[in-house]
């Protein structure tokens, strides 16, 4: 692994922990105004991550509850989307729809039903988690965030802990 990549890892790791530790992302914090600024520093650390561990091991590629479109067929590009969606403010993968409806950072916290517009429903399956919508993207925190996280520590861990060349 290049210098610069496994620093790189090694700086998101620490990042993406201490972001999923602080408690930003829990319920009771549900207005903090920094709370989607946390998300999206999330996201760009985790998206890097993805793409590193896919460029030195292999994509993490699970589609669990993964909702599918013409750019979204896995966790990976998922996280992709929800980053692109997230720092980007005119990107299309905010859209609900080719009618210019649009939402970024909608948390569903817990099983229920965030929205329905047309046939169009933003929901979240589980009691025990909570889901974040970019437009029709969704991403589950325990299903999808800290698992590619851990899958993506776990696939690295040989690379990181190997002495420098």
């Amino acid at each position: 692994m290049e210098i610069k990549d496994r620093q790189d890892c090694e700086s998101n790791i620490r990042r993406i922990e201490q972001l999923l530790g602080c408690g930003i992302f829990n319920q009771e914090n549900a207005g903090h105004p920094l709370q989607m600024s946390a998300f999206i520093d999330l996201m760009i650390c985790l998206r890097d991550l993805m793409h590193k561990t896919e460029k030195y091991v292999r994509k993490i590629d699970f589609t669990d509850d993964i909702l599918i479109n013409n750019y979204v067929k896995d966790v990976s590009d998922a996280i992709r989307a929800v980053r692109d969606a997230c720092c980007h403010i005119d990107s299309f993968k905010r859209n609900f729809d080719e009618n210019g409806n649009r939402g970024s950072y909608n948390v569903a916290y817990g099983k229920c039903n965030l929205m329905r517009i047309g046939d169009l429903e933003l929901k979240s399956d589980y009691d025990d988690d909570a889901a974040v919508f970019y437009g029709v993207n969704r991403l589950y925190f325990k299903r999808h965030i800290i698992r590619a996280f851990e899958n993506a520590k776990a696939l690295l861990a040989e690379h990181l802990n190997a002495p420098f060349t």
